[in-house]
């Protein structure tokens, strides 16, 4: 842990005080006096780490669990939206594959089969601020087996891409916003067709790999993948009879095989500290070795034109948004982009005080019937940049 360097910001010690108040020793105070049982932070500049913090232990299972170390593995759950989602289609713009405006009729052939007129506008870039009109949320997860081989896996991705090319959709393109993950599981597929390439070879060759996150993966089930070593406990699933550990928590990613555009990727809070400095150093014109996006993609993705009218998410980004935004008061809206994981996550960039926030942790543990993360989060943000 490094004291914090820069004068807008809190004590260490007052953040520490923060991630013990809301670290659990025991499976009954989660919920009730406490957050989780295992948290982990990355709160750095482009140059300079300002907090890097531990708490807690992988389970509360044994008496002798493992702490939380700067490489135990999380469950990132939808900042996969960002690290791979947004940057891979960044990237396809880049390469000339596609425009951000791009019909999906262009894309994905499926999508050009569909009856109705009003999809037929649905844009590239739609899909990725959550206004193409592609309802919300549908449980796959309880038609389909949890856990499955390899081979169930990959027949039932079919079944449920195909579902989603031809649900009705909620409203006309580019007038409603509903927070879509199943655009999200459609994304994958379109950057497939993109690059002509299964999604998890793209993410590890195009942004694990350059970026050298060695903690950073994806467990396909259709290649036979081990879980994660020493990764974090997330749900004491029900459905699928056993803790859910170093496997996606995500139902509908994990019927799938653990690789979606939506949900599937662990990670450190250190290597998601590595990616936001990544993005701000070429957000701000600074040189940089192999950048992963071009500026003029980077800051077309994080700016308001990539955004709605409608909405609050960019182009595989979010805003703060709210009363009570979850990025705290300090991380202005006009100045900052990120995005939350339901298991406890969320990676924030503030562009105006050049800060990177990332915080960790494991709030479906051991049920995802748990709300205090939003006060820890909130808590935790407003330690790092404080309200003026």
């Amino acid at each position: 842990m490094t004291e914090l360097a820069n004068s807008a910001v809190s004590s260490a010690a007052d953040v520490d005080e923060i991630l013990r108040d809301h670290t659990a020793k025991s499976r009954d105070e989660i919920g009730d006096t406490a957050t989780a049982c295992a948290i982990q932070t990355a709160v750095g500049t482009i140059d300079d780490d300002l907090y890097l913090g531990n708490s807690g232990v992988v389970d509360l299972e044994t008496e002798d669990a493992a702490p939380i170390t700067d490489e135990t593995p999380f469950d990132i759950a939808s900042i996969t939206k960002a690290l791979v989602g947004s940057v891979l289609a960044m990237q396809a713009v880049d390469e000339g594959l596609v425009d951000w405006q791009t019909p999906l009729a262009d894309i994905l052939p499926a999508w050009k089969k569909r009856g109705d007129a009003i999809s037929k506008s649905a844009t590239f870039l739609q899909i990725l601020n959550h206004t193409s009109g592609l309802p919300a949320w549908r449980e796959f997860y309880l038609d389909y087996p949890l856990d499955p081989s390899p081979k169930r896996a990959d027949k039932t991705r079919s079944a449920v891409l195909e579902t989603i090319v031809g649900l009705p959709l909620i409203g006309e393109p580019g007038t409603v916003h509903a927070y879509s993950d199943l655009g999200y599981l459609l994304l994958a597929k379109l950057l497939e067709e993109l690059f002509d390439a299964p999604l998890r070879r793209l993410a590890e060759a195009r942004i694990f790999e350059p970026l050298e996150l060695q903690h950073t993966t994806y467990v396909d089930c259709r290649t036979n993948a081990d879980p994660v070593a020493g990764a974090v406990v997330t749900e004491d699933c029900s459905r699928r009879g056993r803790l859910v550990r170093g496997t996606v928590h995500d139902e509908n990613t994990n019927i799938i095989g653990g690789v979606s555009t939506h949900a599937g990727v662990f990670s450190t809070a250190r290597e998601l500290l590595r990616f936001g400095r990544h993005l701000l150093s070429i957000d701000e014109g600074r040189d940089v070795n192999n950048p992963l996006v071009s500026r003029k993609s980077l800051r077309f993705a994080w700016s308001e034109q990539a955004g709605s009218e409608v909405g609050h998410h960019l182009a595989g980004w979010d805003m703060p948004s709210g009363k009570r935004s979850s990025a705290g008061r300090g991380f202005s809206p006009e100045n900052t982009v990120g995005h939350l994981g339901f298991t406890g996550t969320s990676i924030w960039i503030e562009r105006q005080h050049g800060i990177i926030s990332v915080l960790l942790s494991n709030r479906v543990y051991p049920t995802r019937e748990n709300e205090r993360i939003k006060d820890l989060r909130i808590a935790f943000q407003e330690a790092i940049l404080p309200p003026e």
